[in-house]
């Protein structure tokens, strides 16, 4: 529309200085005058500000070629991850039933500051629960395609949020007790974009707002993680295989 007035005022000083004019361009010619610099603003102004808003994000779940809508929760503090993802799991399973609160998910699952979610802990509500679940180490990324591929979110322990300056995972040498796998954390992969370098992964990550994304080659590298005890989780993920009755778009009667 913007533009389309800025035509306008043009053919009507084109109209003047040809001597051609009518009364009514003279004086829209005059009122245009007034606002064609506010107009030529905001027309230079549009594609910055589009600019600006998509360089926030790394990437969009609409690029997805597989995409498990499973509803997405903000862990609070910096331990409660698995209980978050324990939470998004369940509310997907069990729409209703299950909706409870985070609190009360941490005190099922044992969920402490200083050792998080343990995968056994994880394991027994999901098995006490009659959820559906196929837990493995040594999972491939063309397996967690796969899964994803017929529907299973996968639930996985990992390298993520660094604390180090350079951003840098120490996954190799268990004898620096202090930095060795020093940045666990739980997420939920639920879908898949097939590049031309790999898949690029999406996940729920209860740590930030929205979506999360690793190509794949990262995501190789850092999905390892150990428990409280030492035990070490190398390609560990939880396969969630049984139907589910969710509905992104359901909404209940407020009672």
């Amino acid at each position: 529309y913007k533009y389309a007035l800025v035509g306008m005022a043009l053919d009507n000083l084109l109209a003047v200085l040809r001597g051609g004019a009518s009364a009514e361009q003279k004086l829209s010619l005059a009122a245009g005058a007034l606002f064609l610099p506010v107009l030529l603003l905001l027309a230079a102004c549009a594609p910055a500000q589009k600019e600006q808003a998509d360089g926030l994000y790394d990437g969009y779940i609409t690029d997805a070629d597989v995409f498990i809508d499973v509803p997405n929760l903000r862990q609070y503090g910096d331990y409660t991850c698995g209980a978050t993802c324990v939470q998004m799991l369940m509310n997907w399973q069990f729409p209703y039933s299950w909706d409870i609160n985070l609190t009360r998910y941490e005190e099922l699952l044992d969920t402490t500051p200083e050792t998080g979610t343990a995968p056994e802990s994880i394991l027994h509500i999901f098995e006490q629960q009659g959820v559906q679940v196929s837990a493995r180490e040594n999972m491939t990324t063309a397996e967690l395609a796969e899964a994803l591929k017929q529907g299973h979110p996968v639930l996985m322990c990992l390298q993520a949020w660094s604390g180090a300056e350079d951003g840098a995972y120490q996954t190799e040498d268990p004898t620096d007790t202090e930095t060795y796998l020093a940045e666990g954390h739980w997420v939920i992969c639920v879908g898949y974009k097939k590049t031309d370098a790999g898949y690029r992964f999406f996940f729920n990550d209860p740590a930030c707002v929205g979506h999360t994304l690793l190509e794949e080659e990262e995501l190789d590298a850092r999905w390892i993680d150990m428990d409280g005890s030492g035990n070490i989780y190398d390609h560990y993920g939880m396969e969630i295989t049984g139907e589910t009755d969710f509905n992104p778009a359901g909404v209940f009667h407020m009672d």
